[in-house]
C-alpha cells in the first residue's frame, strides 16, 4: 500500500490552478486614448488559459501512477526469473524483441477497451488521435529511447540481482528533477541534499559483498536504462499534452517493436540462432507467461495509463509515487526467487529510501511561479 500512501500525502487542498499572462501595450498621449487602445488590444488578443487540473483528477492521476509502479515493479522479477529459471537462456534483445512484438499485439486487439479511459484534461485541444507526421515522430522519439533503455535493463537483469536492477532504475526518481534544474526549472535544496543522499546509498548498496548475483557491469547497465527511462519520462510528459495517449503509445510501442526486431539480426544474431536450435518445450513453457506479461501489462498497459497519470501529476511529482518501486521488486523478488539483501545492501537501501523521502517532503511545486518555467 506504500504507494497508495505516498500519493495521499501529495494530494493538493483542492485542485491546480494555471496562471494566465496576458499582455497589453499602449503608450500614447492621453489617458482616455490609452484606455481604449488597451481596451481594443485586448479584445484582439484573448486570454489563452492553460488547461486546468481539478483535484478529481488529480487524485484520479495519483491513483493510476500508483497502479503503474506496482506494474512496473513486476518487471523486475519476472524478467529476472526468464534468464534463471530455464534450462537455455534467450538473449535479451530477443526477450526485448518479442515482448514489444507483444506489447503492440495487445494495444491493438485491446484498442476498443482502451478507448473508454478518460483522457487528461490538460491534453491540448489541437491534439491529434491520427496517424500523421507529428504522431510519428512523437512514436518514433519515445520508441527509440524506450528500447534503448529497455534493451540495457535487460542486459544488466541478465547479470545482476532483480533488487540491484529495480532500485539503480529507479535512480530517475532523481535524474527527473536534475534534468528539469537544466532546463531552467527552479529546483529546491532539498532536492539537491536528497541527490547527494541517494548517490552515497547507491555507492553502497551496489558495493554490498553478500549479493553474490550482483555485479558491476549489471549494475552500470542498469543505470544506463535509468538514464534512458528519465529522458523517456519528460519527453512523455511534452508529447502527452500533443498526441492522445492511445495513438502514442500504440505508435511509441510500434516503433519500439521494429527497432528491438531489427536489432536482433544484427547485434544478436549468433545468440538468438542458438537459442532457439536448443530451446526445449519446457523452456517455452516456462518463458511464455513471463514474456507475456512484460509485454501485454508491463510494456503495453502501463505506459498508456503513464501518459494519462502523468499528465495530471507532473513528471516530477510522479517520481516520488514511482520511487517505491524498488520495495515493492524487492518484496516480489524475495517472494519469487529468494533473493536476499546483506547488511551493507540494507544500509545503502536506507539511505536511498530517506534521499527519497526528502525529495517526497519537498513543498509542492506552484504552477503560479514568479520564475520563466515553473515545475508544472
Amino acid at each position: 500500500m506504500l504507494p497508495s500512501v505516498v500519493a495521499i500525502a501529495l494530494l493538493p487542498p483542492r485542485s491546480h490552478q494555471w496562471r494566465s499572462v496576458a499582455s497589453v501595450a499602449a503608450s500614447r498621449s492621453g489617458t482616455l486614448q490609452c484606455a481604449e487602445e488597451a481596451q481594443i488590444a485586448e479584445a484582439a488578443s484573448p486570454v489563452v488559459a492553460r488547461p486546468s487540473i481539478t483535484g478529481a483528477e488529480y487524485s484520479r492521476g495519483l491513483a493510476t501512477v500508483s497502479f503503474v509502479t506496482l506494474l512496473f515493479a513486476s518487471n523486475s522479477p519476472v524478467l529476472r526469473s526468464a534468464f534463471t529459471s530455464v534450462e537455455h537462456v534467450p538473449p535479451p534483445l530477443l526477450v526485448n524483441a518479442v515482448a514489444s512484438g507483444t506489447a503492440l499485439s495487445g494495444l491493438i486487439v485491446g484498442a476498443p477497451l482502451l478507448r473508454g479511459v478518460p483522457a487528461p484534461a490538460s491534453i491540448e485541444a489541437s491534439a491529434t488521435s491520427e496517424l500523421n507526421r507529428e504522431s510519428l515522430r512523437a512514436g518514433a522519439e519515445l520508441g527509440l529511447v524506450k528500447c534503448v533503455g529497455t534493451s540495457f535493463n535487460l542486459y544488466g537483469l541478465s547479470l545482476t540481482s532483480a533488487d540491484h536492477g529495480a532500485f539503480l532504475i529507479q535512480l530517475t526518481t532523481l535524474l527527473v528533477p536534475v534534468a528539469q534544474a537544466f532546463q531552467g526549472v527552479p529546483i529546491p535544496p532539498r532536492i539537491w541534499a536528497a541527490v547527494g543522499t541517494a548517490l552515497v546509498g547507491l555507492a553502497i548498496f551496489t558495493a554490498d559483498p553478500s549479493d553474490a548475483a550482483a555485479s558491476l557491469t549489471g549494475d552500470a547497465s542498469c543505470v544506463a536504462a535509468a538514464l534512458c527511462y528519465a529522458l523517456y519520462d519528460l519527453r512523455l510528459f511534452v508529447w502527452g499534452k500533443r498526441v492522445t495517449p492511445l495513438r502514442l503509445i500504440q505508435n511509441k510501442v510500434a516503433a519500439q517493436a521494429a527497432l528491438a526486431v531489427t536489432a536482433v539480426p544484427l547485434l544478436a544474431y549468433a545468440d538468438a540462432r542458438q537459442f532457439v536450435e536448443s530451446v526445449t518445450p519446457s523452456d517455452l513453457v516456462a518463458l511464455a507467461p513471463l514474456v507475456l506479461w512484460s509485454g501485454i501489462v508491463v510494456n503495453g498497459v502501463a505506459p498508456f495509463l503513464q501518459v494519462g497519470g502523468q499528465q495530471a501529476v507532473g513528471p516530477a511529482r510522479a517520481q516520488v509515487v514511482y520511487a517505491s518501486g524498488p520495495l515493492w521488486a524487492a518484496l516480489l523478488s524475495l517472494a519469487v526467487l529468494g533473493e536476499t539483501i546483506g547488511p551493507q545492501g540494507l544500509l545503502g537501501g536506507a539511505a536511498f529510501l530517506a534521499a527519497v523521502l526528502l525529495a517526497a517532503g519537498t513543498p509542492a511545486p506552484d504552477p503560479a511561479c514568479e520564475e520563466e518555467v515553473c515545475e508544472v
